[in-house]
């Protein structure tokens, strides 16, 4: 399946999940992430969900790392829809968001964060392969991401769906992850 295919088969599996099999699912997702070895991070970058795309609602997750894991810091983003990349910030308890024009919840007046800080990044996709290639809407975001962290930083996905074979049409610019947590169970890739 090229990319082009994959995307659209898995955007509309996804939207035609019921809000029932949603909510079972990210209890499953959400028992995966507690599962995880978050110790020796520092900084945690994780995407806040699109409601309107049904993507898993990382702020249970979010919340949940703040109670067990106080000393790592959340780190969310700000997208540029011009250049295709992220300002990455730092995420507080009761900090205020506000939604950007394409629903995506962003940090008001937080302290800026270097990416070099980041230790792991939990990014949303669609679908993903055995070999780590994920699927996201297409614009590049995480890819520009992934390239300007350390080489050593965490690349984590979340998906509703078990990885697929095998995904055609990667490009060197492509950066696969290496560990996908789905309502199944926690994959590593690569």
């Amino acid at each position: 399946m090229d990319k082009a295919t994959a995307r659209a088969a898995y955007k509309l599996k996804r939207t035609n999940l019921s809000i029932p099999e949603v909510e079972r699912m990210d209890q499953q997702l959400f028992q995966q992430l507690q599962a995880f070895d978050w110790s020796g991070i520092s900084y945690l970058h994780c995407y806040l969900s699109i409601a309107k795309f049904k993507e898993y609602d990382t702020m249970p997750f979010i919340e949940w790392i703040w109670e067990n894991y106080p000393k790592i810091h959340i780190v969310i983003s700000k997208s540029d829809f011009e250049t295709h990349e992220l300002k990455h910030y730092l995420m507080e308890k009761d900090a205020p968001l506000e939604h950007n024009p394409w629903g995506i919840p962003e940090p008001v007046n937080a302290p800026e964060i270097e990416v070099q800080q980041i230790d792991a990044v939990v990014a949303p996709l669609l679908v993903v392969d055995s070999a780590g290639n994920r699927i996201g809407y297409g614009k590049g975001f995480y890819d520009r991401f992934f390239a300007a962290c350390r080489p050593d930083v965490g690349k984590l996905g979340i998906s509703y769906f078990v990885p697929i074979d095998h995904i055609d049409g990667i490009q060197p610019w492509d950066i696969p992850i290496s560990v996908v947590f789905t309502p199944e169970g926690t994959y590593e890739l690569g």
